[in-house]
């Protein structure tokens, strides 16, 4: 973090990044609380408060009093200005396209979403999420100038760059630069990743799996795909193609959903009709959900298997069965694999990738404010 430009001191810009870091994880901290959480001088904390207030990242705020007067001055009190800027997260996938904005401490300030086909053109694609994203900061009532990074979650594998290398779902959408398609129009930093991958960091964050580290989520809806959270962050691997069990000839996830919503033999349903049946106990619904539980399983176990994750969660449309599908997946994964593993649906729904991606860009943002490099 750099406070001003012509700030050279490295401990100059430690300190205030200091402070800042301690600011953001509080509500709001007097100079005394804030000089016994650093561990610093007095002085140093008033002078790096000084540029932080300059800045407009810090603001001084009124004292807490409980309606009694008090005896001498006030002790001073200061806050990190969440609404100091924003960050846009977006799910961009074949059927929809998802924008979310939250502050810098990730309070959701809006979202809105558009409906897009799988056979639009890429360039239309990207035109449709800048359009959503333009939209979705105005009724928010912020500007392009209020974003300090976009996070992009979508369907492919996605390098570390931000470049779609592989997409199956979307051919067009190979080789696009995400980083280059939508950095320009917010003119900020852009990070992006696979929906699968940032739908586990969005559970992660406000989800199902607040309270694991090492997550598998599963998409469960016209296609199934995973996505892994190892210690808290995703793992994407070489090649950003952690978790493609379905390019294996020998897996059955490619071919399930099709075989689950064709249930009754009389072309595709949906989800909904499927579930309704189960309920009704249609014996075709029943068998189609039994089978689907055993080719979800199979993928399933063989990434349990790999990297011994505490938690699994189902998201995606076939989630909604609940546990007309978490029961007999459980029941197939405890005979499959080593030691039971904790399976349960979404809490976030179709949000989950959006704010994954929000999540992504604030650990961006908090980089750069709160890690200082001698060569800044």
């Amino acid at each position: 973090m750099t406070v001003t430009g012509g700030d050279s001191s490295l401990l100059r810009r430690l300190n205030a990044a200091a402070v800042l870091r301690v600011l953001h994880e509080a509500e709001s901290l007097t100079l005394t609380q804030l000089v016994r959480s650093i561990g610093v001088a007095r002085a140093t904390v008033e002078n790096a408060l000084t540029g932080l207030v300059e800045h407009s990242w810090v603001e001084e705020v009124a004292p807490v009093t409980d309606g009694a007067r008090s005896v001498g001055r006030p002790a001073k009190r200061y806050r990190f200005r969440a609404e100091a800027g924003c960050v846009l997260g977006f799910d961009i996938g074949a059927y929809k396209i998802l924008a979310v904005i939250t502050d810098l401490k990730g309070e959701v300030l809006g979202s809105r979403q558009t409906a897009v086909t799988p056979d639009l053109p890429s360039a239309e694609r990207i035109a449709a999420a800048r359009t959503l994203g333009h939209r979705t900061l105005r009724g928010a009532g912020l500007r392009a100038a209020d974003v300090r990074a976009v996070g992009i979650g979508t369907t492919g594998i996605v390098d570390s760059s931000g470049v779609v290398r592989l997409s199956a779902l979307l051919p067009d959408w190979t080789g696009v630069d995400l980083v280059a398609a939508l950095g320009e129009p917010f003119g900020a930093p852009v990070v992006a990743g696979n929906d699968t991958n940032l739908a586990a960091l969005g559970e992660r964050w406000r989800g199902s799996a607040t309270e694991a580290r090492d997550v598998l989520y599963i998409h469960a809806g016209r296609r199934i795909s995973a996505g892994i959270l190892i210690d808290g962050r995703v793992h994407a691997g070489r090649h950003g193609a952690a978790g493609e069990i379905g390019v294996l000839p020998a897996s059955s996830w490619p071919t399930a959903p099709g075989r689950l919503l064709g249930w009754s033999g009389e072309g595709q349903g949906d989800a909904e009709e499927l579930f309704a049946a189960v309920r009704s106990a249609d014996p075709r619904a029943l068998a189609a959900l039994d089978r689907y539980a055993d080719d979800l399983a199979q993928g399933i176990a063989a990434v349990v298997l790999t990297f011994d994750p505490e938690l699994v969660v189902i998201g995606g449309g076939v989630s909604q069965a609940g546990r007309l599908l978490l029961d007999p997946l459980r029941d197939r994964l405890a005979g499959q694999c080593l030691f039971p593993v904790e399976v349960v649906t979404s809490a976030l729904g179709d949000r989950s990738v959006a704010l994954g991606a929000a999540r992504l860009s604030l650990d961006l943002v908090e980089r750069q404010l709160f890690e200082v490099s001698p060569r800044d």
